[in-house]
């Protein structure tokens, strides 16, 4: 396995300048998609799947690299558990982690600056149909929400068993969670129709509450309502 020196965070902002294009051309507000919208919500979406999908790949193993760490630690014999040991082992992937997703956050944040293609998605979402760009970064964000943020939560959970590290490391895990959160709630904010089918995902996988909080704390269930979509989103 590769060790956490292996996976410096990239500078995505840097890499993915192209996300913040200008603004988006619209025709009136009720008018379909003209084919050249429809590209351009194409484009985005393959843009930030490639964000995501590079994401994971620095980010998963991070995290797997933690639960290893807390596995190991909890098999052992209680006499011979070093809280100290699994602190310091942790908590710089903890750091490189939040780096990265920070990163990514930053990048979606600017991917619609002029709210163009955002408006569009939402006004269309109740009759529009995935696209094969929709479906791949619907892909790329369940990776994100069942490999990093459950995996956050199940390291959570174990250290219950540690007090000391909990006490440590329980706040950096709060704050892993908080850009994955911020992430998913951008991409809904850019194209809404991804949710749905993010959700049906997750649904799939038995993750439908992390799904659900994940929305509440972004503030689109409230959004959505509004929209008059909280009927067509089922979560």
């Amino acid at each position: 396995m590769s060790t956490a020196g292996d996976h410096d965070a990239p500078d995505i902002e840097l890499r993915d300048n192209r996300l913040s294009r200008g603004p988006v051309s619209e025709a009136s507000s009720d008018a379909p998609r003209t084919p050249d919208q429809q590209k351009q919500e194409a484009e985005l979406a393959n843009r930030l799947s490639q964000l995501i999908e590079e994401t994971n790949e620095r980010v998963v193993p991070l995290v797997k690299m933690m639960r290893q760490h807390v596995d190991n630690m909890f098999a052992r014999p209680e006499d011979e558990r070093d809280e100290d040991e699994l602190i310091g082992a942790v908590k710089p992937l903890l750091t490189q982690a939040e780096k990265t997703l920070q990163q990514t956050q930053g990048a979606i944040k600017g991917a619609d600056p002029e709210n163009k293609v955002s408006s569009r998605a939402k006004r269309h979402a109740q009759d529009h149909k995935a696209t094969p760009e929709e479906q791949r970064l619907s892909e790329a964000l369940k990776v994100l929400v069942e490999e990093v943020a459950g995996g956050i939560e199940y390291v959570k959970g174990k250290l219950d068993s540690f007090p000391r590290a909990k006490r440590d490391l329980g706040p950096l895990l709060d704050a892993l969670g908080q850009p994955i959160t911020q992430i998913v709630g951008g991409v809904g904010l850019l194209l809404a129709g991804v949710l749905n089918l993010l959700g049906n995902l997750l649904s799939g996988l038995g993750l439908d509450s992390l799904f659900r909080g994940i929305l509440g704390a972004t503030g689109l269930t409230a959004i959505y309502k509004g929209l008059g979509l909280d009927k067509w989103m089922k979560y």
